[in-house]
């Protein structure tokens, strides 16, 4: 098996700096834990699936053509338990899970589950489902800390699942039909490194900026991934912190098999909004 990879240097959020009682919380907390809505105000995505031997074909936006609303707000959950004061362990969840029922505009080309190249015509109805979920975990360690400033390095997995599935329920005369697609299902680990910068204004107020990104080829699979996210955190409480950052995420993928080719490209732009508790 081939596997390749590059993994690009990245800012990576580790232990926030802010503490309400004035001590030096990067090297005070053990456990740190924020639950957050991820809200989406811009979602460009792109995806088409045919025969292998027809090449890529006309790709369609699952929300223009599908009326799959990516654009909305999910659950978002980070974490992590410091080892040491140098040292910790993170990890990171959240997911997108949309389906629509829809009348198409446009003619979709598409795989039928024996890899046959089909072509659902405008004016059948059509029922979509797709699924975006990600989970990070890893473990860095910070190179330098000072009062004011934590830079950390490190390295983890990310792994990735995406699910996209069409079926027909009526044909473009609007009669039943039996016809289905194929879905697309498929989960990637994938190694990941990365650096973390936080800055402390205050005893309750800190900024971080936090990125990562990674390259990969790993059989049929051929994709790449970034996040980015800029924010602050205020500590209302001993124990308490509210926060919001500004996230870009973006997605590249493909896959090529004995019997279709299917691409992938999401990338989205949206605020998390998130309360943490430390200890």
């Amino acid at each position: 098996m081939n596997v390749k990879y590059v993994c690009s240097a990245g800012l990576l959020s580790l232990a926030p700096l802010a503490h309400a009682d004035g001590g030096d919380r990067a090297m005070m907390e053990r456990v740190y834990v924020s639950l957050g809505g991820y809200s989406v105000f811009r979602a460009d995505s792109t995806m088409s699936l045919v025969e292998k031997n027809l090449g890529v074909g006309a790709a369609l936006s699952p929300t223009d053509t599908l009326g799959l609303d990516i654009e909305s707000t999910v659950l978002k959950l980070d974490a992590h338990y410091r080892i040491s004061p140098t040292s910790q362990i993170a990890a990171s969840w959240y997911r997108f899970d949309t389906d629509s029922s829809k009348t198409l505009r446009t003619s979709v080309d598409w795989v039928d589950p024996d890899g046959n190249q089909i072509t659902i015509d405008a004016g059948s109805e059509v029922s979509s489902s797709m699924l975006y979920d990600i989970v990070k975990v890893g473990y860095y360690w910070s190179f330098h800390h000072t009062d004011k400033v934590e830079l950390s390095f490190g390295g983890g997995l990310h792994i990735s699942k995406f699910e996209v599935d069409l079926d027909v329920k009526t044909d473009s005369t609007g009669n039943p039909t039996t016809q289905e697609s194929r879905r697309v299902a498929h989960t990637v680990p994938l190694p990941t490194l990365g650096i973390a910068l936080n800055y402390r204004i205050n005893p309750s107020l800190y900024w971080f900026l936090k990125a990562e990104g990674f390259y990969m080829k790993y059989d049929d699979w051929d994709g790449s991934y970034s996040e980015t996210q800029l924010g602050i955190e205020y500590a209302i409480m001993d124990n308490v912190g509210i926060g919001a950052a500004l996230a870009s995420d973006s997605l590249s993928a493909s896959e090529t098999t004995s019997a279709y080719k299917f691409e992938y490209d999401n990338k989205l732009n949206g605020i998390n909004l998130f309360v943490s508790w430390f200890m």
